[in-house]
């Protein structure tokens, strides 16, 4: 009995120890197995770069910034932008049936940043683009795309803003629709450029730059219909949602006499199609602890098509006929100068002024036919503003080529424009800001000449007679112009990276034909066709904005 007790309890023994010896190596073998797993990766900052960004897992030392804007807006007489209803479009007829008084816009934004070290320095990627939509358009929104570029070691390819702008636009919503300098901001420009770092906060950049964003229409003022509010054009040529016209209704070719009909198109009158010659800026900018300063110039060819008809030959019409011959080549250019200084009026108030002069390169102006305000219009019952921010015009003034008559050559029309701000912060939270602008367009000699003759335009004498060119212009025609704009604008900051803005903004365009010139209206709508009496015209207009910015926004998405 004590023999088989022994023998059970030792039998006991010898099982348990055996047990404990496998649960240990099942443990160890275990814990091997996670010392060979990789261990995962967490999300590292990326302090290198500044605010926001992160290490991507598994990639080595490449971080990125991401995010999103949130935006609606509220215009009052403006669109969803602040742009006055001064410009070209429905809007400006000033009627019940077209004008709206109030325009609601959403735009969302999604950007991101990526930057990657390298032995050459800090490799860039940056992208942002979104949607809007607006008031009668907010079930199909509007794809846009407002940066695509990278930056290596002074190089920048892609699109961006140009390096022609200095700060137009960054103290009010809507102001620069009237001029005030360059401003590309929400729309980006192709381009491809090279920036030397001086050191010291000094630099300096040579870009070429897509020269079509900067197209504001040349006009063959024999053959081809100019309209209140709208550029000349397309020429014949469908182009169906461009990114570029934004599928503006315009007017093609047609001989003189012949009722044209609208169709979508760019409208840039009769410029010629695209050569790869780009535009050429070039700009010396300064960014140290006082502020900001540039100067900048830019050159853009004027190049246009044949005299007469472009569509297809037309006989015994006159000056109306197809050519096959186009005016010689034209170089326009612009110079700007601009500063942002910081004042001892409060932490973090600044002073802003930009000056810009051109010579058939309008756009630089501000005055762009990409947000529809390179020309001008406002009705009011009997009268009209009007207003055309053209490149140049030309004409076969007196008959045939084939006759041996001379033609013009293309003209070239002068422009300026003035901006100025200051922005005055009442606490770290609110802030206001005081701002103008000013832009002035000038048809010089020869120009004004054929402006005031054309039989296409929509000029006519007190009788309302259509003129020609065999006979003197129309006496009292001027088509030289200023528009203007000052307002003011408050933000509050309640948190971190939300804007809710407030802007009030007078608008006004000075015309300068005389009395006894009437403009002819085709009609549309509830506008009767007719001839109208040339008057200046203004308005008030305003905007509400609520914004987001989902994460650090970087200086490329961050204005208010």
């Amino acid at each position: 009995m004590k023999i088989g007790r022994s023998l059970h309890v030792v039998r006991g023994l010898l099982l348990g120890t055996a047990a404990s010896l496998v649960a240990t190596a099942a443990v160890r073998a275990a814990d091997l197995e996670t010392d060979k797993a990789p261990k995962a990766e967490g999300v590292k900052v990326c302090s290198l770069y500044g605010e926001g960004f992160y290490q991507i897992p598994g990639e080595g030392d490449i971080c990125v910034r991401v995010g999103a804007t949130a935006r609606l807006d509220g215009g009052f007489r403006a669109d969803g932008d602040g742009g006055p209803f001064i410009g070209a479009g429905a809007e400006d007829r000033n009627n019940r049936f077209h004008t709206r008084d109030f325009v609601a816009q959403g735009r969302g934004t999604v950007w991101a940043d990526a930057r990657h070290m390298t032995q050459y320095g800090v490799f860039k990627a940056y992208f942002s683009g979104g949607f809007d939509a607006s008031t009668g358009s907010s079930i199909n929104a509007t794809a846009f795309w407002k940066r695509g570029y990278i930056g290596f070691a002074g190089v920048t390819l892609g699109k961006t803003q140009s390096f022609f702008d200095f700060l137009n636009g960054a103290f009010s919503y809507g102001s620069y629709h009237l001029g005030g300098g360059s401003n590309t901001y929400d729309s980006g420009i192709l381009l491809a450029a090279y920036t030397a770092d001086f050191g010291l906060g000094i630099s300096a950049t040579g870009s070429i730059e897509d020269s079509s964003t900067r197209r504001n229409a040349i006009w063959d003022a024999g053959t081809n219909p100019l309209a209140i509010g709208s550029f000349p054009g397309p020429n014949g040529t469908i182009v169906i949602g461009s990114t570029v016209c934004y599928a503006a209704l315009v007017t093609p070719d047609v001989a003189p006499g012949v009722l044209a009909a609208n169709q979508t198109g760019c409208p840039i009158g009769d410029y010629a199609a695209h050569q790869w010659i780009p535009d050429v800026v070039g700009n010396l900018r300064v960014d140290q602890g006082w502020g900001s300063a540039q100067v900048a110039a830019a050159l853009h060819q004027v190049r246009a098509g044949p005299y007469g008809n472009n569509v297809s030959p037309l006989a015994n019409l006159g000056p109306g006929e197809f050519t096959g011959q186009a005016p010689s080549d034209r170089w326009g250019f612009a110079v700007m100068g601009g500063i942002m200084v910081h004042v001892p009026t409060g932490e973090g108030d600044k002073f802003w002024a930009n000056a810009v002069y051109s010579q058939g390169a309008v756009a630089y102006t501000g005055l762009s036919q990409l947000d529809s305000f390179g020309t001008f219009s406002r009705f009011n019952g009997g009268s009209v503003g009007a207003a055309w921010a053209l490149d140049g015009v030309f004409a076969n003034t007196v008959g045939p080529l084939a006759a041996g008559l001379s033609p013009s050559g293309i003209q070239l029309t002068t422009a300026w424009s003035l901006g100025a701000a200051y922005e005055h912060h009442w606490n770290p939270t609110v802030r206001s800001s005081l701002f103008g602008v000013i832009s002035d367009v000038t048809y010089p000699g020869a120009a004004k000449t054929i402006f005031c003759s054309s039989p296409a335009g929509p000029v006519r004498t007190a009788g309302g007679a259509v003129p020609n060119f065999a006979a003197a212009p129309v006496a009292g025609c001027n088509p030289d112009f200023m528009v203007l704009g000052v307002g003011t604008r408050t933000v509050w900051n309640p948190i971190k990276n939300v804007d809710l803005g407030a802007e009030i903004m007078y608008s006004r365009l000075d015309q300068n034909m005389g009395a006894g010139v009437l403009l002819n209206f085709g009609g549309v709508g509830s506008v009767p066709a007719g001839n109208y009496t040339p008057q200046n015209q203004s308005i008030w207009s305003g905007l509400l904005r609520a914004q987001w910015h989902f994460g650090a926004p970087p200086p490329e998405e961050s204005r208010s």
